[in-house]
């Protein structure tokens, strides 16, 4: 590779080249993939601030599109290191799975980098609407998504209509957000987040909280059974439900509260109980 830099009305342009054995100039298109050239793309830019020292802020918007997990680790690894030398680092994305890189990459540097969370949302208007200290929907934990549902459905008028149309779309949205929590809420809570949907390893270790008996199984079974029937799905036109009105909401949800309560108890419980059979018994000295 060559570099090469050149300045056209007083800005600076910064130029990679592939070294060909041919003639012909190598173009980078035609040898490098889209995640390549992305990759190198980001090389480069950082590689201007960090030789210049540099320790402006830095402003990036989904720098990770085209690239495999491993280079995403290796770029979200980069920018937190970034961040400990300057003053700010502000990343857009819609790729979940850089931004739990970053926070892990963040949270593992010495001293750690502290983080803002920001959701940017669509309004009425053409405007977009930032949230601080927030994530969107599918990032929020389960203790997050249950507030969310209770804000909603402290929001939701007392008026709506037995059997309206206001009502099965309101019911819908509702039933919708709480079968993907308690969806959450076996991925979370129940299996002790052994398995994370955007997580990169397999936390073994902590199997040793994870019991379910009968009792938990057949709780998570109907609830999660009577969600999915009053959500987004499309029912048989003989299987005509009644949307229920606000007051059943609202018990489903504690329904789902007094689950997570019961059980974080258990969890601890049995952690408890399963360390102790990992260790030797204390001895008893006469």
């Amino acid at each position: 590779m060559s570099f090469a830099t050149n300045t056209d009305g007083g800005k600076s342009f910064f130029d990679v080249a592939l070294d060909s054995v041919v003639v012909k100039k190598a173009k980078k298109s035609e040898v490098l993939s889209e995640g390549e050239q992305r990759a190198l793309a980001i090389a480069c830019f950082l590689s201007d601030p960090h030789v210049s020292e540099n320790q402006g802020a830095i402003i990036v918007d989904d720098p990770v599109t085209s690239l495999d997990h491993n280079r995403i680790r290796l770029v979200a690894n980069r920018f937190a290191k970034e961040a400990s030398r300057r003053k700010q680092v502000i990343i857009f994305t819609h790729n979940l799975l850089f931004y739990q890189e970053l926070l892990r990459a963040c949270a593992e540097c010495e001293p750690q980098i502290p983080v803002t969370k920001c959701v940017i949302q669509k309004s009425a208007s053409s405007f977009g609407l930032v949230s601080v200290d927030d994530e969107p929907w599918i990032a929020k934990r389960v203790k997050d998504r249950m507030a969310a549902l209770t804000t909603h459905l402290d929001k939701m008028p007392n008026d709506l209509v037995s059997g309206s149309e206001e009502l099965r779309v309101v019911a819908k949205q509702f039933y919708t957000d709480l079968r993907e929590t308690w969806e959450r809420t076996v991925e979370e809570l129940v299996l002790g987040g052994v398995v994370e949907r955007f997580g990169s390893d397999v936390k073994t270790q902590i199997l040793r909280n994870v019991e379910i008996d009968d009792g938990d199984h057949k709780t998570i079974f109907f609830a999660i059974k009577k969600a999915s029937e009053l959500s987004g799905h499309d029912t048989a036109t003989a299987k005509q439900i009644d949307a229920p009105d606000k007051q059943v909401m609202r018990a489903d949800l504690e329904s789902l509260r007094e689950f997570c309560r019961v059980y974080s108890k258990k969890v601890k419980e049995v952690g408890d109980r399963r360390k102790a059979q990992l260790e030797p018994p204390k001895a008893i000295v006469i």
